[in-house]
């Protein structure tokens, strides 16, 4: 009887009285000294029966329990006398019933006395209580105590009442007919009296109003039915199991709130605000899914409209936005429950339970409010977001702008990924978080604003620290060391938990300077500042080569610029990779890169991004440039020691926006444009009030697992070796989820493009003949490849230029001589001498002798003698040659190595001829005399 009625705490004159007006009880047994005219007063019962007075009851707890004891056992042994067959369970019920303080008329305080003995014999039933209080389980069998369709009733989930009876939710009816009373016969249904409630005269249901009824759940219903009481309240919730009594048609206005009934719903608690034992978890839930049923029934009231504030022991009012709330917090009131106890944050989360979560599992990112980098959030949101990246060991969220609502909104970060967590902190106003990390690998982050005002809310950047500390792996397939043409470069990356970021930079070397460099047309950089600088245009400022650096020292500057011409578009990714070291230690020294510029000669670049590292702040910050103005976008901590060398790397997507920034390879700040800059022409170095030197400047671009790979002088390998020297590299760079970066893979490739040339094929074994009286046809020749080098000599035969039908191709290695018997010679036939070369790359040269005449020598002419003397010379010519040797008029016909007549002239004394629009290569020179000529070769050269 003590636990149901006052959970063993002692009522005397120091608690608070109900805001119910329900009369208090007194002492550890909650027995009723005045009833207000409604209540027993069975505390007088018990006085006479136990011979023990109220005062004595009063003075010692342990007098009231005795007397107590007493009375019971009196009217126990009188109930078991009355009646030989009674069970022990039934003779308890109508004993407690006889001592009960609820008053015996109508079926709602039947239905009351009939609670308070099933939470009494429920309670005695209960082995974990039993354990805890330390008395005997019982083993009543209360179905045949109450009846097995009341025993529903009285131990449902949620009770109402209707003109038509008392019903559980599957609308199972109360029934008193069976109850056997000593004192009382049960009356028929009788509602609620229309004294204690009215209509709400057309107010809109808008508000629930919460409150703790200062006594036990059945007193709470048989006080409603106290027409001198003027007080009535919707619904009751039981301590016990949470059981929810419907007591007034949410349609008409119940009395519990003073002037705030009209547009407000009332429930009342069993228990005492002084003591938290009564606000169970069954409670809790069960009150919170009626909040939940009655947000759900169309009067507009917002489930994130519940307060979820620190509570209080006094009136604290508050404004028309929180529309679940206290007693306390209605204006115009004077009662303060349901008071310090009363856990509103619990409340505040079973009402708005199972919320939307966006899981994040990227391991760095942006992290803004629902308004993003640009806007506002909104009214009456709760937002959750949990950070949980896979491998994470922690997060951290840095925080570089927070403004919300003082007081009415709140960010909550909790360290684990679920609302039990442990809470890191609540922030309001202007009270950032700065920089939190989880203690684990997830962080939950919830945010609440009422209806009111709304402000820019937050700007942050989170990052995952992870177990994961193998990098990935990238590397390049090189199948073969030269290339002469397009081809394509394929790469393979690897990586534990995947990869997410792939790049790649071609580059190459002038073989007259030994510089490397890259074709910024085409997007990418390449700068070691090893041998000059002449890529660079200083436009601020004087930059100079410093062993091996690009170094500026004017400390005076705010704004040096020195500028490379670099073309960038939207069509992928970029990364921008340098060495920088501050080198002064004056006050304000930052320094970094503008890229995506449209106009470096802007003191901002015209429109553009850059990054700034800050060695006095030790910060790191993104701007962005429109039309020459730049804005500040983020502002993080950010290591920056001077006379220290960074890599920086800083990656910028313009389909998504987002760029991010890494020192040493540790991601430090990052941001996401939501109107990217599509295109740039050149990259920038900057630097304000320092000394500083730039290093190892690189433009990547974004790849897949193959990229085309341009071999030409306009194309990504623009020079070709020399001497077999490699002149075009490609890197590859890759990171993965977690953000580790592999190591730059390279590869190096020499080539090669042009095809091997000829210094002379002269018919013979010497000098160039045209005549050959034996059978031994012979050629020697000396070829010439300045990048790849010959490998191998290829030579045929003809009786035709290119024809191969007196030796068929043969490679004779690297000889420069070769001699050919004819097995069935044939005098007057022009033999031609083929001759292909090989060079390193594998390109290969054509060339053709002009021929030698297989003359039997015993049956030349006079004329062709004549003829045979004719000398061309010089040989090979440039810009003209001389014909000499003429001693009659002839004819003098040049033919290219197509066939087509370039000149025809008769002469008859020494001819030059001008060949300066001829094109290089060979040519063949016929003297002809009637039916008698000669053949000779002739090589132009530049």
């Amino acid at each position: 009887v003590a636990y149901t009625q006052t959970r063993f705490q002692v009522i005397d004159d120091q608690t608070a009285a109900s805001c119910s007006g329900i009369p208090l009880p007194y002492g550890i047994m909650g027995l009723f000294e005045n009833g207000a005219g409604y209540f027993r007063e069975n505390g007088e019962l018990v006085a006479q029966l136990s011979g023990i007075s109220i005062e004595n009851q009063k003075t010692l707890p342990q007098q009231q329990v005795i007397a107590y004891a007493k009375a019971f056992e009196l009217t126990f042994l009188q109930v078991m006398q009355s009646d030989a067959t009674i069970s022990e369970a039934k003779a308890v019920y109508f004993t407690l019933m006889e001592l009960t303080e609820i008053p015996d008329s109508g079926i709602v305080n039947q239905f009351a006395r009939d609670l308070q003995a099933f939470e009494i014999l429920r309670f005695m039933n209960n082995s974990e209580q039993a354990e805890q209080h330390d008395f005997p389980v019982h083993e009543y069998l209360l179905k045949d105590v109450f009846g097995s369709d009341n025993l529903k009733i009285l131990s449902a989930e949620k009770v109402q009442f209707t003109p038509t009876g008392i019903l559980n939710s599957s609308e199972v009816a109360y029934n008193t007919a069976h109850v056997k009373s000593t004192e009382y016969t049960p009356a028929i249904w009788n509602p609620a009296p229309i004294c204690n409630f009215s209509s709400r005269s057309g107010t809109a249901v808008s508000a629930i109003t919460i409150h703790t009824i200062q006594g036990t759940y059945s007193g709470a219903i048989s006080w409603s039915q106290n027409c001198d009481a003027n007080v009535s309240y919707h619904y009751v919730i039981r301590s016990s199991d949470g059981q929810v009594t419907q007591m007034v048609s949410e349609a008409d206005k119940a009395w519990h709130v003073g002037s705030e009934n009209p547009y407000t719903i009332g429930y009342e608690h069993e228990g005492y605000v002084d003591n938290p034992v009564w606000y169970t978890q069954a409670m809790y839930n069960n009150s919170a899914a009626l909040s939940r049923d009655i947000i759900t029934s169309g009067y507009g009231i917002p489930a994130v409209r519940t307060y979820y504030g620190a509570a209080s022991a006094s009136v604290q009012v508050l404004g028309g936005c929180t529309k679940i709330k206290g007693h306390q917090h209605y204006p115009s009131q004077s009662h303060t429950d349901p008071g310090i106890n009363w856990n509103w944050e619990k409340y505040y989360q079973l009402i708005n339970n199972n919320p939307t979560i966006v899981t994040i599992t990227t391991n760095s990112g942006n992290f803004y409010d629902s308004g993003n980098s640009t806007g506002n959030y909104q009214d009456d949101e709760r937002l959750l977001w949990l950070f949980q990246p896979a491998n994470a060991t922690s997060i951290t969220l840095n925080f570089s702008a927070f403004n919300v609502e003082s007081g009415y909104d709140k960010l909550f970060i909790y360290d684990g990924a679920t609302l039990n967590s442990p809470l890191i902190g609540s922030y309001t106003g202007a009270n950032s978080p700065g920089s939190i990390s989880s203690s684990g690998g997830a962080l939950l982050v919830e945010f609440r604003s009422d209806c009111g005002t709304v402000a820019a809310g937050w700007e942050a950047v989170y990052s995952a620290a992870s177990s994961d500390d193998q990098a990935p792996v990238s590397s390049i397939v090189n199948n073969s060391d030269w290339k002469t043409e397009d081809f394509i470069a394929t790469f393979v990356d690897t990586d534990n938990i995947g990869v997410v970021g792939k790049y790649f930079q071609a580059s190459d070397k002038d073989p007259l300077t030994g510089k490397w460099s890259a074709n910024g047309n085409l997007g990418f950089c390449e700068e070691d500042f090893s041998t000059n600088t002449s890529n660079w245009t200083a436009i601020t400022g004087s930059f100079v080569l410093n062993n091996g650096a690009y170094s500026f020292s004017d400390v005076t500057q705010q704004n040096s610029n020195s500028s490379y011409a670099l073309q960038q578009n939207g069509s992928g990714s970029y990364l921008y990779e340098w060495n920088q070291n501050i080198t002064s230690t004056d006050a304000n020294q930052r320094a970094g890169l503008h890229f995506f510029c449209d106009d470096a000669t802007l003191p901002n670049r015209g429109n553009s991004y850059f990054v700034y590292f800050r060695e006095t702040e030790q910060k790191v910050q993104i701007y962005k440039v429109i039309a020459d103005v730049f804005s500040p976008k983020t502002n993080n901590n950010c290591v920056v020691t001077a006379n220290t060398n960074y890599t920086y790397k800083v990656t910028y997507d313009p389909q998504s926006g987002w760029i991010k920034v890494y020192s040493n390879d540790v991601l430090v700040t990052q941001w996401q444009d939501i109107e990217p800059l599509q295109s740039g022409n050149s990259i920038s170095l900057r630097s304000g009030g320092c000394a500083v030197t730039f290093d190892n400047v690189r433009v990547y671009q974004s790849r897949g697992t193959a990229e085309q790979i341009t071999v030409s002088p306009s194309g990504l390998f623009r020079y070709q070796s020399i001497a077999a020297d490699p002149t075009g590299k490609i890197r590859s760079l890759s990171n993965d989820e977690i953000g580790n970066w592999s190591a730059g893979a390279q590869e190096f490739f020499k080539i090669d493009w042009t095809t091997p040339g000829l210094s002379f094929l002269h018919d013979g074994t010497g000098l160039d003949i045209d005549t050959t009286f034996t059978s031994d046809i012979a050629a020697n020749w000396l070829g010439e490849d300045e990048h790849s080098s010959i490998n191998h000599y290829e030579v045929a035969i003809g009786i035709l230029p290119s024809l191969t039908n007196i030796l068929d191709w043969t490679n004779v290695d690297l000889d420069e001589i070769y001699t050919h018997i004819l097995a069935n010679p044939i005098y007057e036939t022009v033999y031609h001498v083929s001759l292909r070369i090989e060079n390193g790359a594998g390109l290969t040269g054509l060339f053709v002798s002009n021929g030698q005449r297989l003359v039997d020598e015993t049956a030349l002419s006079n004329l062709e003698l004549s003829l045979s003397q004719i000398q061309i010379y010089p040989n090979p010519a440039t810009d003209n040659f001389t014909i000499d040797g003429i001693t009659e008029e002839i004819e003098i016909l040049v033919y290219d190595m197509h066939g087509k007549l370039i000149l025809r002239e008769f002469v008859s004394e020494q001819f030059v001829v001008p060949t300066a629009s001829w094109s290089k290569g060979s040519y063949q020179v016929i003297a002809r005399k009637n039916q008698s000529f000669i053949l000779k070769k002739l090589i132009l050269q530049n």
